[in-house]
């Protein structure tokens, strides 16, 4: 009894196995056909196809290649990107894409300019296609590719070779000149308008601006200021650089003054230079320059005179003063 029991147990198990393993295909069946019909939809819902005007072309000519995609606005189609060749011919150049949506198709097309450059047989194409398809997976599509002869010129071997044509004489225009005219006119203009400033910058004297000269006569003006510095007592001071500037200073005014000459931004060696221009006489050159060196020397090379050259330097001063003083005004002086 026992024996009998346990037999339909396993022939009910083996049962209920086989229904389980007929289920599970069943199940991938049912899976495989519909990944099969999502494929065939997204291969039905987009296309490409690549045609061309002729099949057959001379070396170095030009051939259109026209690529038209279809498909539906619910995918997402990257148009591929061609640099250099299209299949194995050279790519000279390509158009922007059209774009035409009729309901819910899209028709996109784009050209494609391509060359050989040998005989023989070549082929432009195929083109992959990126697409983004229904569940949202990058997808690729292969278009078709144009077999293209490409044939040589015929030659007559039987003829003889003919020499190479001389270039072909073209007459010159003038807009060809035109930049150079221009260029031309421009530098004339240049050079004119650098010679006018140059002339205007020769011919134009520096503008002298004078001081106002005192009320006093030049002599009486120097007198006064070398009498004020004078008791100052400024080298006793031990400010003997700033005794010899000023000491300086007057002197130099004075010669504007008396002369008229703009000495007080002169050099001493500008002023010796240019003193035999005016009505000086050896004597007084010779008080002017060595008071001028002597300031020189304490200024710029910071010697340190003795207390009798200081005494010195002012009495050359004034004594150039009386010396080149205006002789009307020293007749008056004596009435």
């Amino acid at each position: 009894m026992k024996r009998v029991q346990f037999m339909f147990y396993r022939k009910q198990y083996a049962v209920s196995s086989m229904q389980w393993n007929i289920h599970w295909r069943l199940v991938f069946f049912a899976f495989a056909c519909s990944i099969f019909n999502l494929q065939s939809s997204i291969a039905q819902s987009v296309s490409a196809t690549l045609s061309s005007d002729s099949n057959q072309i001379l070396i170095g000519d030009h051939l259109n290649v026209r690529l038209t995609i279809k498909h539906s606005k619910d995918l997402n189609v990257l148009l591929p990107k061609l640099i250099d060749t299209l299949g194995n011919m050279e790519l000279v150049s390509d158009s922007k894409t059209d774009t035409v949506t009729e309901g819910n198709q899209t028709l996109l097309t784009k050209t494609f300019i391509v060359s050989a450059y040998d005989s023989g047989e070549f082929h432009a194409g195929p083109v992959k296609l990126y697409f983004k398809n229904q569940v949202g997976d990058i997808d690729s599509l292969l278009s078709n590719a144009i077999p293209v002869t490409v044939n040589t010129v015929p030659v007559d071997t039987t003829q003889p070779i003919k020499p190479i044509k001389a270039p072909l004489e073209v007459p010159y225009t003038w807009q060809e000149f035109i930049y150079y005219i221009v260029a031309a006119l421009l530098l004339i203009a240049l050079i004119a308008v650098a010679i006018v400033l140059w002339k205007r910058y020769k011919n134009k004297k520096p503008a002298v601006v004078e001081r106002p000269k005192p009320k006093d006569p030049p002599h009486v003006w120097a007198k006064k200021e070398l009498k004020k510095l004078e008791e100052e007592k400024l080298w006793q001071k031990d400010e003997v650089k700033l005794y010899y500037s000023r000491l300086t200073d007057i002197v130099r005014l004075y010669l504007e003054y008396r002369f008229n000459w703009l000495a007080l931004e002169s050099t001493t060696e500008e002023i010796a230079a240019e003193i035999d221009k005016y009505e000086i006489n050896d004597v007084a050159k010779k008080l002017l320059l060595d008071t001028l060196r002597s300031a020189d020397l304490v200024k710029f090379a910071k010697m340190l005179p003795a207390p009798d050259a200081n005494s010195k330097a002012m009495e050359s001063a004034k004594n150039f003063v009386d010396v080149t003083a205006q002789t009307e005004v020293k007749t008056e002086e004596k009435k």
